[in-house]
């Protein structure tokens, strides 16, 4: 099985399961500025949850509370989205940990 078999597996796997990161904080919001952005500190990526679990995904320049995928329990019907939002959230954790913008 080729590395990229094996990615496309893992991917698949993780995107069916329910779980949660112990890195990440319910309440707190994961942020990262893109990176063309010519020193302006505009066009940034924030990705967030909810005491129930549930994910948004917004940007600086969004109006209004985002976009919301629940859980499971509250109704949820985008279950690997809200699963890869937590994926996002931890790779953005990491990068501004490895990379801080600010």
């Amino acid at each position: 099985m080729s590395n990229q078999d094996k990615v496309s597996r893992d991917v698949s796997r993780i995107l069916k399961k329910d779980f949660w990161l112990p890195g990440l904080v319910v309440g707190e919001c994961y942020r990262r500025l893109h990176d063309d952005n010519d020193g302006e500190k505009e066009g940034y990526v924030i990705v967030g949850f909810l005491p129930d679990g549930d994910a948004w995904i917004t940007t600086d320049k969004t109006r209004g509370s985002g976009l919301r995928f629940r859980t499971s329990f509250g109704g949820g019907r985008s279950l690997r989205v809200r699963n890869a939002l937590l994926i996002l959230a931890e790779a953005i954790r990491l990068d501004n940990e490895d990379h801080p913008q600010e």
